[in-house]
């Protein structure tokens, strides 16, 4: 089993950053109030699509189920609202490039007619926990977007586990996770109580920056007001990317996760606290995950802040809600500002992982830098949180030798920007990343599709021999059988020969 170390271990590489925090969380939170329309993506984790379950003109209540996955990493889809479903297109979406994918676009009313999708839980155990995760549509809201049932449902699961819940929220100007612990501690409490039953786990650690004493203290103070055992708050140092899964494993619990494997593998499994929330919901409000915390916050926010935004939402009704004045503004991000990646428009609805707004003007998001030749300074290498060789990356995949920044691990890069931030050239090194990891994936794609081309070819040719082999064999085995036949006659005909002729004979004698 995996397990906290006394002393707090480091890992390699990592940066000191300002936090610009302060903008959006001393404000309460604020509810956004019903859209008339809602653009529900069913794109999660990585381009897996949930399938619609319901047709252009259909009426939907509030919770009823409108997609459901049909992929194992897919995850159920919920209405927000009532409404009636306006259309289901392929629009673009709040992920990485602004990726087209099927949407369902709800037309929402006032009517408020909830239904519900699913009978209280009448007994809280292991399995039922994680059919409630996965009906609820629950999954990492911290970035990723796995689907949370798929990290307890396997095969492990009698092996003690760690429970690890990520309130590290290392990236600039994000607070949302920091003001859902102030504002809902003893919803996180409890949802992290169930998830230690759906995990097996006696212990669970809730990790936080060492700047957030107020959170601290708080969440110890309610773990001893519930009275619950085996939970414990841990402060981890506020360096960028603590927050991210393998760093925060690393400084807990001085293991590393090895390459190509998941924390699973080492006996831990990591939520983010936005997730755990939701579990709580689903289990003791029975509500799905039809809501989140997003930040906004950046250049030109009249109100900058944390919403409690329904799925679907437009970016533009938000913002709107957050008093934004967009005229100068050069960049639209979904994320911070080192990993998030800019949108096209504000027309796109938020999205399950959408985590933050942020609003930069072109002094902030695009300096006047031009970009230099690689020096090979090492900076990179010494910033990059993966221990991996950037520099070295970047000379594979700039000379297209996309094969060689395989084996040097580009796959392990958590696409953090630490590298491209203390860059003295200037160049944007995660581009380049991004690329090698589509283009190879793309590349692995087109070799399976090969490969499995092949062996279709193969079985299909192999078929066709064995029933030309088949057809010879029944061919022979039916001359065969007329030769017997033609044996046989030929025997009963001499037989008949050789009686005839001896009763002739006699009959010559008589």
């Amino acid at each position: 089993m995996a397990r906290i170390k006394d002393r707090l271990d480091s890992f390699h590489g990592g940066l000191v950053l300002k936090h610009h925090k302060e903008l959006s969380v001393r404000s309460e939170v604020i509810a956004i109030d019903r859209p008339e329309q809602l653009v529900i993506s069913l794109r999660v984790n990585r381009g897996h699509v949930s399938q619609p379950v319901v047709k252009v003109g259909d009426r939907v209540n509030k919770y009823q189920v409108i997609a459901q996955p049909i992929h194992p990493f897919g995850v159920v889809v919920h209405a927000p609202f009532s409404g009636t479903i306006h259309a289901i297109e392929e629009r673009p979406t709040a992920a990485p490039d602004a990726e087209v994918a099927p949407c369902i676009i709800l037309d929402t009313d006032a009517e408020d007619e909830t239904i519900e999708y699913l009978p209280p839980l009448q007994s809280i155990n292991r399995t039922s926990l994680i059919q409630r995760i996965q009906k609820a549509g629950i999954l990492g809201m911290g970035g990723a977007g796995f689907p949370t049932h798929v990290k307890y449902d396997h095969q492990t699961h009698n092996q003690d586990h760690l429970l690890i819940i990520n309130g590290a929220e290392c990236e600039p100007y994000i607070t949302c996770d920091e003001r859902l612990m102030l504002d809902e501690a003893e919803a996180l409490l409890k949802g992290t109580d169930l998830l230690m039953q759906a995990a097996d786990a006696r212990r669970a650690v809730i990790a936080i920056e060492d700047n957030l004493g107020s959170v601290k203290s708080l969440l110890d103070k309610t773990i001893n007001t519930l009275e619950l055992t085996g939970i414990e708050v841990i402060k981890v140092p506020t360096i960028y990317p603590t927050g991210g899964e393998k760093q925060l494993i690393k400084v807990l619990t001085g293991l590393e996760v090895p390459s190509g494997q998941t924390p699973l593998s080492l006996g831990i499994i990591m939520q983010n606290v936005a997730t755990t929330k939701a579990v709580y919901d689903a289990v003791e409000h029975n509500r799905p995950l039809t809501e989140r915390l997003v930040t906004v916050t950046g250049d030109q926010v009249g109100r900058p802040g944390n919403y409690l935004t329904p799925v679907g939402t437009s970016f533009e009704r938000l913002l709107a809600t957050a008093e934004c004045t967009l005229s100068g503004i050069e960049k639209l991000v979904v994320g911070g500002p080192m990993m998030g990646y800019p949108m096209p428009n504000s027309a796109i609805g938020v999205d399950k992982t959408t985590n933050c707004l942020l609003l930069l003007n072109k002094d902030s998001s695009q300096p006047d830098l031009t970009t230099l030749p690689c020096i090979r300074c090492g900076d990179c290498v010494k910033a990059c949180p993966q221990d991996l060789l950037p520099q070295q990356l970047f000379w594979y995949i700039q000379g297209d030798d996309l094969e060689k920044a395989r084996n040097h691990h580009v796959f392990d890069c958590i696409e953090c920007g630490a590298c491209s931030w203390v860059c003295p050239s200037h160049i944007d090194l995660v581009s380049y990343y991004r690329y090698a990891k589509s283009e190879l994936t793309y590349q692995d794609y087109k070799k399976a599709k090969a490969q499995l081309a092949k062996q279709r070819h193969e079985n299909r040719e192999q078929r066709l021999q064995d029933i030309k082999a088949e057809r010879q064999a029944q061919r022979r085995a039916k001359a065969e059988k007329l030769k017997d036949k033609s044996t046989a006659k030929k025997e009963i005909s001499a037989v008949l020969d050789r009686i005839k002729n001896k009763q002739a004979d006699q009959d010559h004698k008589q």
